[in-house]
């Protein structure tokens, strides 16, 4: 009798069938926390609250209700798109699944139509850290990005303020593609990264 096959997850064995390399090991595979992707951008979502408290506040102090007009339909749309944000990550990081080989780290999210790959190979891990939270929960930073438009005054805040990172402008920011984040016991594709890295 030979013994069964180890259960897989639908994203690893998707993974396992479609983007393992012949000559790859995979050495860890994971999830988001969900949790820790609500609060990723969570500023958008009490932007969202203002611009929804605001909106009320023009609503109830308003002396009648007319047609809506272009500039309060989209008014309303952003700040619920706005507001909306920690449920979209939490939902994002739901269909998002980690892996890291001894060759690269791989990002599978699956979309409403096909499921997205975003691969680090070793010299893509240009800003490597390891940020830990509560229990053996950890963030996982491979990248800065860039932003590809150049702004003078961010330019200028990089060069008299060195090592700042920002979320908009030209000076370095992080996106929820650059790493993994809120992975249950970090230090084992952290020391697997370190060495691929490296």
């Amino acid at each position: 009798m030979t013994p069964a096959a180890p259960p897989y997850s639908p994203a690893e064995t998707w993974f396992r069938d479609s983007v393992l390399w012949p000559d790859e090991t995979l050495i860890w595979s994971g999830r988001p926390g969900i949790f820790r992707s609500l609060f990723f951008n969570f500023w958008f979502c009490i932007a969202g609250a203002f611009l929804t408290a605001l909106l009320a506040a023009f609503w109830w102090t308003s002396e009648g209700i007319s047609d809506p007009r272009l500039p309060e339909i989209v008014l309303a749309l952003g700040s619920f798109w706005l507001l909306s944000s920690p449920l979209r990550y939490g939902w994002r990081a739901y269909r998002t699944a980690y892996f890291v080989t001894d060759k690269r780290v791989v990002i599978l999210r699956k979309g409403l139509f096909r499921v997205h790959e975003r691969a680090f190979q070793a010299s893509e891990i240009t800003n490597f850290e390891l940020k830990r939270l509560t229990g053996s929960r950890g963030d996982i930073r491979l990248r800065l990005s860039e932003a590809n438009a150049p702004n003078p005054y961010q330019d200028d805040k990089e060069k008299y303020w060195r090592g700042r990172t920002s979320w908009y402008g030209s000076a370095p920011f992080t996106q929820y593609t650059d790493g993994l984040w809120g992975v249950e016991n970090a230090s084992v594709p952290a020391a697997a990264i370190r060495k691929l890295a490296s």
